[in-house]
């Protein structure tokens, strides 16, 4: 069963711990701002959150001309912004005052596409409202933010993400009992996997769609147990394929590369006291910094970007030897 297709909001009431926003949104049916800055961790609802603005104040003119969406991090440069961007705001809505146009990772922008895309932003406002969303708010240029309406999507939390989560399961008309003989007894294992995933619901969906719902809870301390690894541990032992298969089991367990980075970078913070083995933190942490500076631009899939972060983590330390 799809549950990341039953997952997806499709009206405001759907957004989750989006409050500010959804309130926002209910005064401009007349006035749209000129921008929109979503930024936020990976899972936290920007896109969706996109397409369910676009769908509400668009309305019945809700349509592929008048709808437009692109990946920033795949059409990175200035020539994107010059001629396809451009086009697409100089080009008159159908039957609605503005268009939207959503820029799903801008951050993968260059900073020269920034600059030419604030330009744009400017002269055709009146055509079309842009909406951006980033993970890193910082690589997003000032003289943008400025001229957008900017909110922050945080990780959900467990009450708030377990409540949506077994919404979506009653959607699909699963018997809850599959999962676990009370409905009472769902909610708390729900707020258990929202937690283990950090808020990140896209990565609950994913763990829930990979299961089997009567093994949910031993799944889900799997999970629980994996996350209390000392992977940098492994690095100082010189085990690098344990280091590998951890990040690996991570992934597979539905966890998104950005939350397996960013616990990894906790464990070697966890490590900075340990005066014995400095030295060698420091080159792990230089080569996990080298490593992720690259990160939007990797041409592989999340395993084999891991797997060139052990290889440089691995090769950075071996030259101390």
């Amino acid at each position: 069963m799809d549950l990341a297709e039953a997952a997806k909001p499709t009206n405001l009431g759907d957004l989750v711990g989006l409050d500010s926003l959804v309130s926002d949104v209910g005064t401009w049916v007349d006035d749209w701002p000129q921008a929109l800055l979503f930024h936020g961790p990976p899972g936290t609802g920007k896109t969706s959150a996109a397409h369910v603005i676009a769908r509400t104040l668009l309305k019945d003119w809700f349509n592929d001309m008048n709808f437009i969406e692109s990946n920033a991090s795949d059409d990175r440069g200035i020539d994107f912004v010059r001629v396809g961007l451009k086009s697409t705001m100089r080009s008159k809505p159908l039957g609605t005052p503005r268009k939207i146009i959503l820029l799903d990772e801008a951050d993968g922008l260059t900073p020269q596409a920034q600059d030419a895309m604030r330009q744009l932003i400017e002269k055709y406002s009146h055509n079309a409202m842009v909406i951006l969303t980033c993970n890193e708010l910082e690589k997003i240029r000032p003289a943008i933010r400025s001229r957008c309406s900017t909110y922050a999507f945080r990780p959900v939390s467990p009450n708030e993400g377990a409540d949506r989560l077994r919404a979506i399961l009653i959607s699909q008309q699963l018997g809850l009992a599959t999962i676990v003989p009370h409905d009472e007894a769902l909610i708390p294992l729900l707020a258990r996997l929202v937690k283990a995933m950090n808020g990140d619901l896209r990565a609950c969906i994913m763990f829930l769609d990979s299961i089997d719902f009567h093994e949910l809870e031993e799944r889900l301390s799997r999970l629980e147990a994996m996350q209390g690894e000392d992977i940098v541990g492994y690095a100082l032992e010189d085990d690098w394929w344990k280091v590998r298969r951890s990040l690996h089991n991570a992934l597979k367990a539905g966890r998104s590369l950005h939350h397996v980075l960013r616990s990894f970078y906790e464990n070697i913070y966890e490590h900075f006291d340990d005066e014995e083995n400095l030295d060698a933190i420091w080159d792990i942490m230089a080569a996990y910094g080298d490593v992720n500076a690259g990160r939007h631009t990797w041409p592989g899939d999340d395993y084999s970007f891991c797997d060139y972060t052990v290889a440089k983590m691995r090769e950075r330390t071996k030259e101390r030897r």
